[in-house]
Order: C-alpha cells, then sequence, then structure tokens
C-alpha cells in the first residue's frame, strides 16, 4: 500500500469515526459509498483528485471541508438535478443519483461524508 493510499485510509476512517460510525460500519459504508459512486457513473465527469467535465471529489472536499451544511450542500446537489456548467462552457443537467430502494437518503448522505473525506 502506498503511503499516501495509506493516509488517505486513516483520514477516511477519522473523518468516519467523528461522524458516529462504527468501525465495522466505516468499512461496509465507505464500500457501499465507493460503490455507489460506480453505478451512477459519476467518475465519468468527476475524477477522485483529477477534474474532468466535472470537478474532482477532492476539489469538492478541500471546497466544502469545515462548512457549515457541506454534507447537506452535496445532498442537495446530488439530489436535485440543477444546471451544472461543464468544463467545456456547455451546461446540462446534473444526473440524479440513483439508490436502491429509491432516493434512499441514508445512501446518499453516505456518499457526501465519502466525497467529504477525500484527502490530497
Amino acid at each position: 500500500m502506498k503511503k499516501s493510499t495509506g493516509m488517505l485510509v486513516t483520514a477516511t476512517a477519522a473523518t468516519f469515526a467523528l461522524a458516529g460510525f462504527s468501525a465495522g460500519a466505516l468499512a461496509q459504508s465507505f464500500e457501499a459509498a465507493k460503490d455507489l459512486v460506480e453505478q451512477n457513473n459519476c467518475k465519468q465527469c468527476h475524477g477522485i483528485k483529477k477534474d474532468k467535465d466535472g470537478p474532482s471529489f477532492l476539489k469538492t472536499a478541500e471546497r466544502l471541508r469545515g462548512k457549515a451544511g457541506a454534507e447537506a450542500e452535496i445532498v442537495t446537489h446530488l439530489t436535485s438535478g440543477k444546471k451544472i456548467k461543464l468544463a467545456d462552457g456547455t451546461t446540462e443537467d446534473h444526473k440524479i443519483i440513483k439508490t436502491m430502494p429509491p432516493k434512499d437518503m441514508a445512501q446518499i448522505k453516505n456518499v457526501a461524508q465519502y466525497i467529504l473525506s477525500i484527502q490530497p
């Protein structure tokens, strides 16, 4: 395991622990969030640490980390379908995250916490 990856896992563990997750729930929640990001093709437009058509998860985390309402802001972004501006200057509706069962706020909040946990 690379040193930076180990630091990410440690920082993520600390973030989720502070959010009230137990160690067992941490691994499950972290993996569940990553799986939901994959299932919704979020990484088609967002890199973890590199911008694509949209900002990287790291850039989003750095912009919002420590800000009151950060999780709620991400949840709103993932569920509202608001207009977004792409890197090429065009606009489109942001895709609404799909969960099973539909509109499961616990899963969506878990993804928001995952994004906020991304470290350099």
